[in-house]
């Protein structure tokens, strides 16, 4: 028997959701670390928040029952919403990347489950960071997704 975690699955759940939700509609969804050299204004990001050598995922599993198989896993995803203005109003990026936090965790909301790859998932946290870069004022939402699940036997 194989013990596999559901962690893949629910990020790949997570991209498709993001990328089919009605309010992230022309936003650029990126599944982990990108190689592309494209500029983009807005981008969710599964997986990946921007900063190398971060944890992307944070797991454990414990046994359940006396059965022993399948276990029990829960696990935090990291993901990112960013905004990113041609001009120095970073109340207009914050607010822009507010917008596109919320209209992810309206997604997972409407989708507790992940496409039937969790038992249930929800935002856990949130944090922000705000700077003026060569682009502009930027904002970055970072937020985890916490899941509960069981390991797929």
């Amino acid at each position: 028997m194989l013990w596999q975690s559901r962690v893949p699955d629910a990020i790949d759940a997570l991209v498709q959701i993001f990328a089919t939700a009605p309010g992230l509609a022309g936003v650029t969804v990126r599944d982990g670390a990108s190689v592309s050299q494209a500029r983009v204004n807005e981008i969710v990001s599964v997986g990946y928040t921007g900063t190398d050598g971060e944890n992307d995922v944070d797991a454990q599993a414990v046994t359940e029952g006396l059965g022993g198989s399948p276990d029990r896993e829960q696990f935090t995803i990291r993901c990112a919403a960013a905004a990113i203005k041609g001009v120095t109003d970073i109340a207009a990026a914050r607010k822009r990347a507010y917008e596109l936090f919320g209209a992810a965790a309206l997604a997972i909301a409407e989708n507790r489950t992940l496409n039937g790859t969790v038992m249930r998932a929800m935002v856990d946290t949130h944090s922000l960071t705000q700077y003026q870069g060569d682009q502009g004022a930027q904002a970055v939402v970072i937020f985890t997704v916490g899941c509960d699940s069981y390991t797929r036997p």
